[in-house]
C-alpha cells in the first residue's frame, strides 16, 4: 500500500495547476502579440468598432476566455499553497 500525504497531494495539484498556466499564459501572450496590444487596449478598440469584424470577434471571446481561466486557475494555486482544499 501506497501512503500519499497532504503535501504530497498539494505539489501535484501546485505542478498540474502551474503548468495549464503556463499554456493559458502562452495564448495570452499569443493574442497581444498577435494584434500587438494589451486585452484592455483591445477590448475598447472592439466595442467601440462600427463594423463588425466576426474574426476579431472570435478572438475577442477566446482571449476573454483565457484570461478567465488564468484568474480561477491563480486564484486555485492560492487555495492549494494557502492549504485550502481537501482529500475525500
Amino acid at each position: 500500500m501506497i501512503t500519499v500525504s497532504k503535501q504530497d497531494v498539494a505539489n501535484w495539484l501546485l505542478m498540474d495547476y502551474q503548468a495549464t498556466l503556463y499554456n493559458v499564459k502562452e495564448k495570452l501572450r499569443f493574442f497581444e502579440l498577435k494584434y500587438n496590444q494589451t486585452w484592455n487596449v483591445f477590448e475598447q478598440e472592439i466595442k467601440k468598432s462600427r463594423q463588425e469584424d466576426f474574426s476579431k470577434w472570435d478572438d475577442y471571446i477566446e482571449w476573454k476566455a483565457y484570461l478567465k481561466t488564468a484568474e480561477d486557475i491563480t486564484f486555485k494555486i492560492q487555495e492549494v499553497k494557502n492549504g485550502h482544499f481537501a482529500i475525500t
